[in-house]
């Protein structure tokens, strides 16, 4: 990969970094090359949780590299597919698309500012865990573009997400977990070893029970919410988890104090 870096680590964690100097900017190729991971991660037994991480200081993600956005060609200056003549957005929401619906838990290390496009993507993980540097913000009015207040919305509540959308302003990672949408602040240059910690914790649980749960949770979020529909969703997933032996071995362990062996089964 030449804008991604991978690591697998013990435990099931694979921590995925972006590497496009200087600020990490969102490019076509970073966007094909993300999706390809995530798809082939989602293919896996052997993943049980990922971090989305981030090369450099400067930082996280600045947002959608415009050099590219100004030439009418692609990345590496051949002609547009027509696909993308069409629906120029369609790769950016293949993109996150590919990362909302990772079978396993997301964790993003955030440890620097995730501005634009920096920002739809952490906000297509599951947990955030942020530094006091980090800044996150939807700037595309600033530049003649628009986008991202879905994420916002889903964020942090309509009215901030207003505010964000069209002030183009940033919000400090204190703001941002004030408001709960940060899980944990944590001192500057450790946030990936505080994600690689926290995913640690979420692959040692039942493989089964984390890829159903991960499935339960998007399904509801995406319905009009109705609490009791959405409720008696979880019982479906709760029924289908009940009938793997997973489940059994959960409770066995939990009463006779010893830690689970999982068999997928």
């Amino acid at each position: 990969m030449e804008s991604i870096e991978i690591e697998h680590l013990a435990g099931g964690v694979v921590v995925i970094r972006l590497a496009n100097p200087p600020v990490n900017a969102v490019s076509k190729l970073m966007m094909r090359e993300l999706r390809e991971i995530f798809v082939d991660l989602s293919e896996s037994r052997d993943v049980g949780a990922v971090v989305l991480s981030a090369k450099g200081d400067r930082a996280f993600c600045a947002g959608i590299d415009l050099s590219e956005v100004a030439k009418r060609g692609s990345a590496d200056g051949s002609p547009r597919s027509i696909a993308d003549s069409l629906d120029p957005g369609r790769a950016w929401r293949d993109t996150q698309a590919a990362v909302l619906h990772c079978p396993v838990p997301v964790v993003a290390a955030i440890d620097g500012p995730a501005i634009g496009a920096g920002f739809g993507l952490v906000a297509v993980c599951d947990i955030m865990i942020a530094s006091a540097r980090a800044r996150l913000g939807l700037t595309e009015i600033n530049v003649g573009l628009l986008g991202g207040s879905s994420k916002a919305l889903r964020m942090v509540g309509p009215y901030k997400a207003r505010m964000m959308f069209f002030s183009g302003d940033l919000v400090t990672a204190e703001e941002l977990y004030r408001l709960g949408a940060i899980e944990r602040l944590v001192p500057d240059g450790t946030t990936e070893h505080a994600a690689v910690e926290l995913a640690t914790s979420f692959a040692a649980k039942s493989p089964i029970a984390l890829r159903l749960a991960k499935e339960s949770l998007l399904r509801i979020e995406a319905m009009d919410f109705d609490m009791e529909a959405a409720y008696r969703t979880e019982q479906d997933y709760t029924n289908r988890l009940a009938g793997f032996e997973d489940a059994h071995e959960a409770r066995r362990s939990f009463f006779e104090k010893r830690e689970p062996i999982w068999t997928w089964r």
